[in-house]
Order: C-alpha cells, then sequence, then structure tokens
C-alpha cells in the first residue's frame, strides 16, 4: 500500500488541482442543452406531456404532441391499449386536433401543437400508446421516433392512487459504497494499489457497522450495487437474482435488513435497468443468436455493434420497453422486496422510458405499498417533473450544482443562490421527493472542492440539513474523508473512483465532525423542518451573506450563512424577530441583544417568533 492509501482522508488538494464541476449526462454542457432544444423543435416530439401527470381513475388525459418547423403532417393519431402489450396499428385510435401555431426563436419558425383525449380509465389500468402522423406523401411519422433505428416512441402512463410515502420524506439517507465501507470482522482492506481494483468491504462489514450509522441519526441506507459484476462499483451486473460473492449473499443482506430494520433504518438496494454488463448470460445469447427471444432485449445493429450506456462497451443498454425484458427487471425487484428491501434507488432513470418506470412502480407497490423510488434524473426541471407518477422522487443535481457553486467554488453570490432555491422548492413543492446532497461517487467530494476547508463543509452541510427535503450522506463526509487526486487527470480524462477511497475507521475519523454532524441530524429532526413548506430569501443585501426564512409544521426558523473571511453582525429584527439559536457550526456563534454575532465562515439555525408577511 502507498503512503497515502495508508493514511486516506488525510490529504488535501490546493486550490489548483481543483477542476470546476461537471455533472456527467446528457445535459452536461452548454452545447447539449442548445442542442437538446434544437431537438425539441424537429419532427413529431411528445416527450411524456400528458395532463394531469398523474391520472387517477376519475381523470381524462390530454395527451400533446408538437409539430416540429421541419415536418408538415394531414393528421395525427394515437394507437392505445390498455392491457400488457405494446399497442399497434390495430389498436383503438383516437384522433388529435391541430390546437395552434408556437413560435420557436431558436429554429426562427413556427411549430404546432396538437391534442388528443383518452378517456377515465379503471383504477390500476396501464396505459400505452404511440402515436403516428401521416406527412403529405403518405407516409408514417412517429412521434419521439429513435433516432437510430427509426422505431416510434412507446409511451405509457399508470392510473392509480398511489402516493409518495411518508415515510421517506423525514429520512436521512446514509450512502455506503460497499467496496469502500467496512471490511469483514475480523479482516483488513485488501490493500488494492488503486482505486479502480478490489479494496475488501462487505455486507458483513456493513453490518458490523450498523450502531454507528444508528448512532450518526440515520434513517435509511442506500447501498451501492450488490449484484454480481466484473467491477468493483457493481453498474454494469452479470445476475440481478443474486449478490456478488466478494460482498456476501442473500443470507448477509437479509441479516442486514433484518437488523436495520431493528434499529429503525430502511434498506434501499441500487437498481440499474438502463444496462447490464456485456458478461451478463442473456446478452451473450443475444449476441451470439440473432434467433433468440433474447435478441430484442438489445439493440443491435447492421455492423454487429450494439447500443450502450454512452458508448461504453462493457455495458450494453436494456431495451426495457421489450416484454421479456421488463418482465426480467420487474422480476428481480420483486425479488428483493420480499427478501425485506424497502426500495431502489434508479442508476440513470432518464435511460428507460417514463412507461417502463410507470409499470415498475405499479410492480413494486404490489409486493411492498411503502416501498420508495428515487431516480438518478440529471435532465431539466421540465424533465424532471415529468416523473411525478412515475418515480416517487430523483435526486436533486440542480440544487447541489447551485450549492457546490455558491459554498463551494464561489461563482455565485448569495442573493443569486437565494433567488434559485426559492423559485426551486415553489417549482416542485410536494410533487415529488428531491433529496439533497453534497457529493456522491461520481464527483469531486465536496471536502476536496473545498481544499479541505471543513468551515466550508458544515455551512453546506448545516444548509442541506436545514431545507425540508431528505437530506443524503455520502459515506465518510461526515468524519472527512476526502481524495488522493482530483477526478480530471492531466490527459483530459476523468476517473470516478478517485471520489471512492476507504472509509475511515477509529483514530483516522475527525471525531469533532462526525459529532457535528450527529448534532446537525438531531437538531434537523427537532426542529420540524423536514417535510417544510419551502424557503424565502429575506432582504439582506451581501453576496456573502445568505438569510432564509424556512416554514413548516407550524413552526418558522431563519437560517444565516456568513460565506465571507470577516465577522458579521445581523440584526434580528431584519429576520423577523428570533429567540434563540438552534444550531451553529461553530461555538463563537452568540446573540447578543438583537443581533445575532456570527464569525468567518460560519452559520446559525435560528427559531423565529414574529413573522414579517
Amino acid at each position: 500500500m502507498t503512503a497515502s492509501a495508508a493514511n486516506p482522508g488525510h490529504r488535501g488538494p490546493s486550490l489548483q488541482e481543483v477542476t470546476s464541476d461537471f455533472i456527467f449526462g446528457t445535459l452536461a454542457t452548454d452545447e447539449l442543452r442548445l442542442e437538446e432544444l434544437r431537438k425539441q423543435q424537429r419532427g413529431l416530439r411528445h416527450d411524456d406531456r400528458i395532463w394531469p401527470i398523474d391520472p387517477t381513475p376519475e381523470d381524462s388525459v390530454t395527451i400533446s404532441v408538437t409539430v416540429g418547423a421541419d415536418v408538415s403532417v394531414m393528421d395525427l393519431r394515437c394507437y392505445v391499449m390498455t392491457d400488457e402489450f405494446m399497442p399497434e396499428e390495430s389498436s383503438e385510435t383516437i384522433a388529435f386536433s391541430r390546437v395552434g401555431s408556437n413560435w420557436d426563436t431558436l429554429t426562427w419558425s413556427y411549430t404546432g401543437t396538437w391534442q388528443a383525449t383518452i378517456p377515465p380509465q379503471p383504477e390500476g389500468t396501464l396505459v400505452r400508446y404511440r402515436i403516428a402522423g401521416t406527412a403529405a406523401d403518405g407516409t408514417t411519422i412517429w412521434a419521439d421516433a429513435d433516432e437510430e433505428t427509426g422505431e416510434a416512441g412507446r409511451f405509457a402512463y399508470s392510473v392509480d392512487r398511489l402516493a409518495i410515502p411518508a415515510w421517506v420524506r423525514n429520512a436521512v439517507i446514509y450512502h455506503v459504497f460497499v467496496d469502500r465501507f467496512a471490511p469483514s470482522p475480523g479482516e483488513t482492506w485488501n490493500g488494492a494499489d488503486d482505486l479502480n481494483g478490489i479494496w475488501g468491504g462487505t455486507l458483513k462489514g456493513l453490518i458490523s457497522r450498523l450502531d454507528y450509522i444508528a448512532d450518526l441519526g440515520a434513517t435509511a441506507i442506500w447501498l451501492s450495487p450488490t449484484f454480481p459484476s466484473p467491477t468493483h462499483h457493481g453498474y454494469n451486473a452479470t445476475d440481478y437474482h443474486s449478490i456478488e460473492p466478494r460482498l456476501g449473499n442473500s443470507e448477509d443482506l437479509q441479516l442486514l435488513i433484518e437488523l436495520a430494520h431493528v434499529r429503525g433504518i430502511r434498506i434501499l438496494l441500487d437498481f440499474v435497468a438502463s444496462h447490464v454488463s456485456n458478461e451478463h448470460p442473456t446478452f451473450l445469447k443475444a449476441r451470439q443468436d440473432e434467433g433468440s427471444a433474447e435478441r430484442s432485449w438489445f439493440t443491435f445493429y447492421k455492423d454487429g455493434t450494439y447500443r450502450s450506456y454512452f458508448g461504453v462497451e462493457t455495458m450494453p443498454k436494456v431495451a426495457v420497453d421489450d416484454e421479456g425484458a421488463a418482465n426480467y427487471l420487474i422480476d428481480a425487484a420483486q425479488h428483493w422486496l420480499r427478501l425485506g428491501v424497502d426500495g431502489f434507488r434508479l442508476d440513470h432513470a432518464q435511460g428507460p422510458s417514463r412507461g417502463f418506470w410507470s409499470r415498475f412502480r405499479r410492480a413494486v407497490r404490489e409486493v411492498n405499498p411503502e416501498a420508495v423510488l428515487l431516480g438518478e434524473v440529471v435532465e431539466s426541471a421540465d424533465t424532471i417533473a415529468s416523473y411525478q407518477g412515475r418515480l416517487d422522487g430523483t435526486l436533486d443535481f440542480l440544487l447541489l450544482q447551485q450549492i457546490r457553486a455558491f459554498l463551494g467554488f464561489d461563482v455565485i453570490g448569495a442573493d443569486g443562490f437565494g433567488r434559485f432555491l426559492q423559485r426551486h422548492l415553489d417549482w416542485f413543492g410536494e410533487r415529488l421527493v428531491l433529496p439533497s446532497f453534497l457529493d456522491n461517487h461520481d464527483m469531486n467530494r465536496f471536502l476536496w472542492v473545498v481544499g479541505g476547508d471543513k468551515r466550508r463543509l458544515k455551512l453546506a452541510a448545516l444548509l442541506q440539513f436545514a431545507l425540508p427535503q431528505p437530506p443524503i450522506i455520502y459515506y465518510g463526509t461526515e468524519v472527512g474523508l476526502s481524495q488522493w487526486h482530483d477526478l480530471e487527470y492531466p490527459d483530459g480524462t476523468r476517473r470516478s473512483e478517485e471520489s471512492r477511497t476507504p472509509m475511515l475507521w477509529g483514530d483516522e475519523q475527525d471525531g469533532n465532525l462526525r459529532e457535528f454532524y450527529t448534532a446537525l441530524i438531531a437538531a434537523r429532526r427537532a426542529s420540524g423542518i423536514a417535510g417544510g413548506d419551502g424557503a424565502r430569501s429575506l432582504p439582506i443585501t451581501s453576496a456573502d451573506l445568505l438569510a432564509l426564512r424556512l416554514e413548516g409544521d407550524g413552526q418558522h426558523h431563519t437560517l444565516v450563512l456568513n460565506r465571507s473571511e470577516a465577522a458579521v453582525d445581523v440584526p434580528l429584527t431584519e429576520m423577523g424577530d428570533a429567540s434563540q439559536v438552534i444550531f451553529a457550526t461553530d461555538e463563537g456563534v452568540s446573540i447578543a441583544g438583537a443581533v445575532l454575532q456570527l464569525p468567518p465562515m460560519t452559520g446559525a439555525l435560528v427559531s423565529s417568533t414574529r413573522l414579517d408577511r
């Protein structure tokens, strides 16, 4: 083991070594966002736009389609079926009506809007449909057709009264990367010489540390993938019905679930429906035998290549709208729910269709009505909102970027962050759960970004835990775990494994930081902020001073963060009055008379006794 690996977490970068944030996804750059806007105005685009977005049995559903500036259609029709088969042209047909034109500055032309209405359906119905138009030359144009294969877009929605399970709104989620968290009792780290190897964390090791997580105050554990896989990260599984042997077995997972439940902790598995390993037996069979039933589970091209996750050959994408593929994935999810898991974090959830998730969610709730589905959806706010009724929530990448921009990179001020936050919370309301986080296994850790400055980490953590949505802690953040190297290397490559250093235990942990997180979680629970109504900025004009009014559960609080290297005095009258400090990032924070005194790089949550409306 190298000297740095023997003492993980104690190295920190100079600020010059930290690269700017890059959130991996289809809209990661301005160029990609611009191209997506152009695509939305070409051809026939439905993009799963229905209203109401989460229909009940009483609701007629309006289907909207944009006819792009580059096409003309004589008519539009919707092929609808309400059983387990994908609608074909022999299905029930519902005609669209043209409702108007819209000017699009990006294409400097007009687009058309067409709508159709699907009548109310009985509870429990999965409504499936395709949309086709007839061009002037008589050819058929399919909505949302695949750009590479031309296959028609497939859509579906579930008619139900399923609600988001209440427990997740109040959860504190602890994210464990199993191979890097804890070896089995009596064992030590394997001593791998790089972070792309196997370090030896196991489910038994996690079981042995359950009391640590419980004492911290977490109420749910999200496990990185535990299915068999040729990689350390597990995001390319070879089997969805068993456990990776180096991590343990199904009995270990079942024991983990039982012992976690005794401690009031729920277990979420990381589930990848988007893609599998190229060593998965089903993929191997499909690749070798063009006549196999599994061939349609994947998209093969004439040259022998196949569709994969962002072009990574070891991760072939699954055609989840194929009946066989969908049934396989759903059966696997139900298997683990019957074992006792409490839900799933869904990797690359924007990959599979929303129609698949409608079906998946219904099948999950049949086994466990309290199971939660949280998707990794790195998209625009519009797109994220469209998952209402298909998932219970999505990880809040939009908030993540703004928190890191404000408290990590100092590229936006308090006023800009406050505006974003208020509008962000207003936009989503309670229709989705949006768990917050400061970092994860695919990006530079927050502590690395700030050069090891734990004052900034505490500010970010206080902000995260003061907001109404459930917070996620990436393992080790609470004890000062950082990185050995930036994710971006001099050759321009990005190596996500750099954020997956092994967990610190014993004297290597920052005990003061751990106590800070423990007290912060307790303060969140006592304050009643969880599941609150939102936040609004208070009129304190400073790029480095953020003041937010938080309201929820009949209580009112004010959060004040001082990002500067100078002490700040804040008159309580500007905050609507305050009675006491509920939680502070530093012992030097105090109230003197009618003034909140904040030392440099500190923050406080105070209770408010009067509201100025």
